[in-house]
């Protein structure tokens, strides 16, 4: 990822980074030189497949003779290309550059907007031309001009008339629209405004009807809003705002009270109005008022409340309360789908645990966890697999890391272990009984950055202490120590002083990777406890795992038990390593604590059990292990972790919510890692036979305790005196407002009479407010910190939570790689209405010989004869007059005038569909049709004018199905990946050192499968389950070529591999904008791995969607834009321009949040 971002970097940015450089380690010359040959590669390939497809195209077979998929290298070449249709000629891409290179983009959309809307009113284009046009073409420069919100997203704009006679301007907005997102639709009503003024159009005065009318709309609407308005809100955006938000309807629901309104066309609910005003205007408020305050726009002030919602000043001072706690999110809970698992309930132990950082797959929304927790949780969640998860964003796609660690499983004989190899859990598998801990979800921080939620504190984990080690050597003494500590030697390590800044090297370069190797061994480091210990005192290092036992899950309730246990449990000393299973965490030699009879009674059926709604009192009930009384709730209503005392009793129970492995020896329970830490941080000495007490443990728990029950009494009669004064004001803010109804007060004042009356019942705070304010923060200290304050104060060394916040999280969409399909599946985009049965069969309608479905009229140039088909259908006679079987016109035909303004313009006709067929088996040279050639009932384009049957004959042949675009697509889930080996992508590295991998991220020469590469933006390696399907799909388009073109093939391919190094073009669902791309090798998996760039240039991120790819040649050679539906959103999901150039400056920020640090 370094490597990409430095060749992405200009080298004049250098001196502008501050102290902190993040190019230092790249070789930038190198990378540029990289990049420079690959982008060459991509437009060497790209010429060479647009010239074979424009050669096609030429011969008239199509809808058109050139290809219809122009190319773009950037946002102002897809901006002219995309909007071709409405700016006639004018040329725009220039004047986008120039902008782009002074301004951001959204200041870019409002000059442009202005300049073009003036440049059409200049030329002599009318008002509502120059604004339309205007407006498209700032949107288009919003949405990176890969949406199809510019083109169908705004139906039109008009000039209406306010009621004093004066124009103003109304746009009209369509269900589109909500593609480009909510900062888009705001931005384009403020466009507008800025438009109208330029061109000197009075504002929008809206009537009192017209302002109603949002507000019934607002309320009968049931589509889905992210917010919707108070009528207070609507009343003063509507009558604010001073161009009119109006849209076409796309509801079926009818306004009732306000139906017939002036300057609105319908009744029908007009979803786009409420897209723009309620995700647009009131959620992006703040982004609005950024640019009217910048830009000082008079008429804009109204936005200032809506951008300050939420926001008001907090009390600060030491009197006031606030809260450390983390609050659970459960949204992520809501819509849950049977047969898909919840993973974790919010903040809960047991859930996934944080863990921060990002492994080479992971990044733009998308997170890892080891794949043995994949196997633990059933095969429920694998690679691109969608999770909804509690924070930071709303969902994430999973994918592997192997350095996070594994799930923790309790077998069937008692054994509790941490699993982190998915081999040694396929082994134990059969055995498992119960899986405790989930494992850890590795997320970046680029994450949380760009969800803009609050950072939380994630575990003490080998990475931590590996940077907390790295910068503390600064000297040789240090590093001498250190690897004295662990016994080995300076050769088994690498050169340098890791703790040296690159900053202040000679040689910062060099000192980066100097750090760089050192992290990575110091991450892969066991140690000991003695090991642990001496690196915590001499470098002030927390404890790593495994001695940093899970304190903060461990009930204080249990505490005094617990202690009364270790007291009398026995410490065991062994001298070579033992491993309780081959799954288990291996540890150093040492030794083991047992506890006696710590498992007497323990059964592994009761995790069979459901957990009850009731337990029944502790005393009367059976439970595991020694008897030890735990404490009586002390800050709840209830004991927690009850049902796991009932399954394990308090020693195991213990020793599981602590994480500390263990198993079973008869009736004893032998701990054997991790106990070490436990005994430290509980004021024990684990020298000896047993454990020696050295400090007062019980007593500083005791009063811990007490301290927690006293500040929960004070906080309970603060509750209860809330309570009635809550009381007292309900009676009286009743009273008032009926009071007020009965004097026939409206709503509005009856609601602030009775908020008046209960204001006036007076406060007077806690009895005690210094006392109540102490109970609030010892409260929230131990809802936070648990335990962990007794064990800062009863050892010595460095503490940090090796598990505070689990992530809690449940199974959103499966994984997905499958061929796109139409419903019902499709081969040849043909009408043949019921004529082919249930199954819309070519065969089953060739045998009526003739049938009747509704076509466009077209005319032939050279027979001038009538011909639905883009080449004449008539046959040539013999010299006795008889038709010739497979000879045709076959001149080109062209659409006949139509006086309809129809969506569609297509007759009912009668056509030989028989001769069409044979005549078109001739042609390909075939001896029969294939057995299913599927049809479609009938076309939704203006035109309504099939594609060549020819090419539905051949996909039928290759057994494959066709997109409503006359393309063939392959979905998969998006996956992210930044590096990759030769090895895991199948290709050997000979064949990526012709591709242009020369080298790998370090800049060494590429000479094995096993390094490390750094993934190009455009290169794709594509699920091995669509390389079948892209192999048929490459020898359709080469049969294409030569049976139905005359020309020789393009692929060649026999095999799925001979396709690495060919085109793509990857498309998002909700686009209309292609992005260039190039297949290196495959995947096993249901996901398409490709760079974070590369899915930002798509306008995605890696939350578990999905996408389509496309061979280019079949693209160029079949999409059309005369066969894509002529309904509202018609134009989505079609690659109307092609990107052939990413450039990060370009894309989504999103993708500038990808952690690229190496640690």
């Amino acid at each position: 990822m370094n490597g990409l971002w430095g060749n992405m970097s200009t080298t004049n940015q250098i001196g502008e980074l501050g102290s902190k450089n993040p190019l230092v380690g790249l070789d930038l010359e190198r990378l540029e030189e990289e990049m420079n040959a690959y982008h060459l590669w991509l437009d060497e390939r790209t010429d060479d497949a647009y010239r074979v497809a424009e050669t096609a195209r030429k011969l008239g077979l199509d809808h058109k003779d050139v290809v219809e998929i122009p190319r773009a290298s950037d946002l102002a070449g897809r901006t002219e290309k995309l909007l071709f249709e409405h700016l006639d000629g004018y040329e725009v891409a220039d004047d986008i550059r120039k902008l782009l290179a002074e301004h951001d983009r959204e200041t870019t959309s409002i000059i442009i907007a202005q300049s073009v809307a003036r440049g059409f009113r200049d030329t002599g284009y009318d008002l509502e031309k120059s604004i339309d046009v205007g407006l498209r073409v700032g949107l288009a420069v919003l949405t990176e001009a890969v949406l199809v919100a510019p083109l169908e997203g705004i139906s039109e704009v008009r000039l209406l008339n306010n009621v004093d006679g004066s124009q103003f301007v109304s746009v009209h907005f369509a269900g589109p629209i909500r593609a480009a997102g909510g900062t888009a639709q705001a931005l384009a009503v403020l466009i507008a405004d800025m438009i109208r003024r330029e061109l000197n159009v009075s504002h929008y005065q809206p009537t009192d009807p017209e302002v109603e009318r949002v507000k019934e709309e607002f309320g009968l609407y049931r589509g889905n809003l992210q917010y919707r308005p108070s009528p207070e809100e609507i009343d003063e955006i509507v009558r604010a705002c001073p161009v009119m938000i109006n849209g076409e309807s796309t509801e079926r629901i009818e306004c009732a009270g306000y139906g017939n309104v002036r300057n609105i066309d319908e009744a029908r609910i007009r979803g786009g109005v409420l897209l723009v005003i309620g995700e647009g205007m009131c959620l992006k408020a703040p982004k609005i008022q950024k640019h009217t305050e910048r830009l000082k726009m008079p008429g804009w002030d109204f936005i200032t409340k809506f951008a300050a919602r939420g926001k008001e000043a907090e009390a600060v001072g030491e009197n006031v309360f606030k809260s450390q706690q983390i609050q659970p999110i459960t949204k992520f809970m809501n819509d849950i789908i049977a047969g898909r698992p919840v993973f974790g309930a919010p903040l809960q132990p047991g859930g996934f645990r944080l863990r921060y950082g990002r492994a080479r797959p992971s990044g733009l929304a998308a997170a890892s966890t080891n794949t043995a927790s994949m196997l633990a949780l059933d095969d429920f969640i694998t690679i691109g697999t969608q999770m909804k998860i509690e924070r930071p964003g709303k969902a994430c796609a999973i994918t592997p890391c192997d350095e996070a660690e594994g799930p923790w499983v309790v077998l069937d004989d008692g054994r509790f272990l941490r699993v982190d190899n998915p081999a040694d859990f396929v082994a134990i598998r059969s055995r498992v009984k119960q899986v405790w801990d989930n494992g850890e979800l590795v997320v970046g921080y680029g994450e949380f950055m760009e969800n803009n939620k609050r950072l939380v504190p994630a575990g003490y984990t080998m990475d931590w202490w590996a940077s907390d080690i790295l910068d503390s050597l600064t000297t040789e003494e240090d590093v001498s120590f250190f690897l004295d500590c662990l016994g080995q030697h300076r050769g088994d390590w690498p050169s340098g002083l890791p703790g040296l800044p690159p900053e202040e090297a000679t040689d910062a370069d060099e000192q980066f990777w100097v750090r760089c190797d050192w992290h990575e061994q110091l991450r892969q480091t066991s140690l000991t406890w003695s090991q642990a210990v001496a690196c915590s005192r001499r470098f002030a290092a927390s404890l790593p795992p495994p001695h940093n036992p899970w304190f903060k899950d461990l009930p204080i309730e249990w505490l005094p038990g617990l202690l009364s246990l270790l007291e009398e449990a026995v410490i065991e000393q062994v001298h070579a390593e033992q491993s309780v299973d081959e799954a288990a965490t291996s540890v150093a030699p040492g030794g083991r604590l047992r506890i006696p009879n710590g498992a007497k009674g323990w059964s592994a059926a009761t995790m069979d059990e459901l957990e009850p709604e009731s337990f029944p009192p502790l005393d009367a009930a059976s439970i595991p292990g020694p008897t030890k009384a735990i404490e009586s709730p002390v800050m709840t209503g209830t004991n927690p972790e009850l049902w796991a005392l009932h399954q394990h009793g308090l020693a195991k129970g213990s020793m599981m919510l602590l994480g500390l492995e263990h198993h079973h020896d008869g009736d004893d329970l032998v701990i054997t890692t991790g106990w070490e830490a436990l005994l430290e941080g509980l004021g024990f000495s684990s020298e000896g036979e047993t454990p020696m007490r050295r400090m007062n443990a019980k007593k500083v728990t005791a009063e811990r305790i007490d301290a927690l029950r006293r500040a929960k009494h004070v906080l309970e009669d603060e509750r209860r005196r809330r309570d009635s004064l809550e009381k007292e004001r309900t009676t009286i803010r009743i009273a008032a407002e009926t009071g007020a109804r009965q004097r026939g007060l409206g709503i509005a004042e009856t609601d602030r009479v009775g908020k008046n009356a209960a204001a006036s019942v007076f406060d007077g705070g806690p009895e005690n407010p210094a006392g109540y304010l102490a109970a609030q923060r010892l409260e929230d200290e131990h809802a936070v910190e648990g335990i962990m304050v007794i064990v800062r104060q009863l050892s010595e060394l460095r503490w940090e939570h090796s598990a505070p916040v689990r992530i809690g999280c449940r199974m959103g969409r499966p994984e997905k790689a499958a061929p796109r399909e139409m419903n019902p599946k499709t081969h040849s985009l043909f009408p043949i209405e019921l004529n082919g049965g249930n199954q819309r069969l070519l065969n089953n309608a060739v045998e009526k010989r003739t049938i009747r479905v509704q076509v466009g009229r077209r005319t032939c140039e050279t027979c001038g004869k009538e011909s639905p088909y883009l080449r004449c259908h008539h046959r040539e006679t013999d010299l006795h007059g008889q038709f010739k079987a497979g000879e045709t016109c076959n001149g080109r035909t062209v659409a006949s005038g139509t006086k309809s303004n129809a969506y569609r313009r297509g007759e009912v006709q009668s056509l030989r569909i028989d001769e069409l067929v044979e005549d078109a088996r001739i042609r390909l040279g075939i001896d029969r049709l294939p057995a299913q050639v599927k049809c479609l009932k009938k076309l939704n384009s203006r035109n309504q004018t099939p594609e060549a049957i020819e090419k539905g004959i051949l996909r039928a042949r290759h057994q494959l199905p066709v997109f409503r675009d006359g393309t063939v697509r392959y979905d998969m889930s998006d996956v992210p990946t930044t590096h990759f080996r030769p090895r895991e992508i199948g290709v050997p590295w000979k064949t990526l050192h012709a591709l242009g991998y020369k080298t790998d991220y370090r800049g060494r020469p590429l000479e094995d499968d096993e390094q490390i590469l750094e993934l190009y933006p455009q290169d794709f390696i594509v699920a091995r389950g669509a390389a079948d399907f892209l192999l048929r799909t490459a020898k359709f388009v080469d049969e294409l070529l030569v049976r139905h073109y005359k020309m020789d093939p393009y692929y060649n391919a026999d095999k799925a591999d001979d396709l690495v190094g060919h085109l793509i073009c990857a498309l998002a669902p909700h686009t209309s904008g292609g992005v260039l791309s190039r297949i290196i090798g495959w995947a096993d998996c249901s996901g398409g791995y490709a760079h974070p760039l590369f899915h930002a240039a798509k306008r995605r991120n890696c939350d578990g969607d999905e996408d389509a790819i496309m061979l280019l040649m079949d693209g160029l050679l079949n999409f059309s834009r005369e066969i894509l539906p002529a309904n509202r959103g018609g134009q989505m999901d079609a690659p109307l321009v092609l990107t052939t150039r990413l450039n990060p400056t370009e894309v989504d920020k999103e993708a500038l949040n990808v952690d690229s640090a190496w640690f």
